[in-house]
């Protein structure tokens, strides 16, 4: 069993039941975070999520279901998390009833990866990118911001390198990054100065199951560094991002240099 530090913060990560979701999960624990994960539909999965957090990595940790296709699912998911024991068992519990617990950490992780060339795409694929995507990035942020700044706490959306690339066969993802980005500068500004707002843009860090390994090595090939982001790295500065209390408004990649020479 992994060494833990003693639990002092408390952070919520959307999709983290499963892929780089999970991967934030795990880091989050192994700082000493108690984890709160929503999933989508995948109960069993989910249980399997929170059974590695609670019994290998050694954490505190519950999951909730919240589809962000749902109009109001951001504000249920957090009243449903501020009522569970990952706070009646805190030190963080408010003792003021009118007031929010605290929240440390917020990172949005959920996205919807629908591959389409453009005549394809239709308009539930549109919706179920940007609903997931930046509407829900917004309202959990509206919804966390009072016990965000309780503690001075951060929040961290996953965009993508594909925010400022052209990918034709995945526009409606690569536009909905887009909107992640406007997303962070602007929130930046709107919940300062008691929290902070960016986002980390992998690069090629784990490939969708359907990318042949001959894709894999030719996108890794054009990059500056010649290798695939390792999963570690990219959790090292998502953690970095999170905790540094003068940083806001900042999108940073870690891509091993994909974006330096464009598409």
């Amino acid at each position: 069993m992994s060494t833990v530090p003693a639990v002092s913060k408390i952070a919520l990560v959307t999709g983290g039941t499963k892929r780089l979701g999970f991967e934030f999960a795990k880091a989050l624990v192994r700082k000493g975070y108690s984890v709160a994960l929503s999933y989508r539909s995948n109960a069993e999965e989910a249980g399997h999520a929170v059974d590695v957090l609670r019994k290998k990595e050694g954490g505190r940790a519950e999951a909730f279901r919240a589809d962000f296709a749902d109009d109001g699912a951001p504000d249920s998911l957090f009243k449903e998390i501020f009522s569970s024991s990952l706070f009646s068992s805190s030190s963080f519990s408010s003792s003021a009833a009118s007031s929010p617990p605290r929240l440390d950490a917020l990172v949005h992780a959920a996205s919807p990866w629908i591959p389409k060339p453009f005549a394809s795409v239709s308009v539930s694929d549109w919706e179920a990118v940007f609903r997931a995507g930046p509407r829900a990035a917004f309202f959990l942020a509206q919804a966390a911001a009072p016990a965000l700044a309780l503690s001075s706490g951060s929040i961290l959306f996953v965009s993508d390198v594909a925010a400022t690339q052209t990918w034709p066969t995945h526009i409606p993802h690569a536009t909905a990054k887009a909107a992640i980005n406007a997303l962070v500068r602007n929130l930046a500004v709107a919940l300062g100065p008691n929290v902070r707002v960016n986002a980390v843009a992998p690069g090629i860090v784990l490939p969708p199951g359907d990318m042949s390994p001959e894709a894999v090595a030719r996108l890794v090939d054009e990059t500056p560094l010649k290798r695939q982001v390792e999963v570690a790295d990219l959790m090292e500065m998502a953690i970095a991002i999170l905790e540094n209390r003068s940083m806001t408004g900042q999108v940073v990649a870690v891509d091993a240099g994909r974006t330096v020479k464009g598409d």
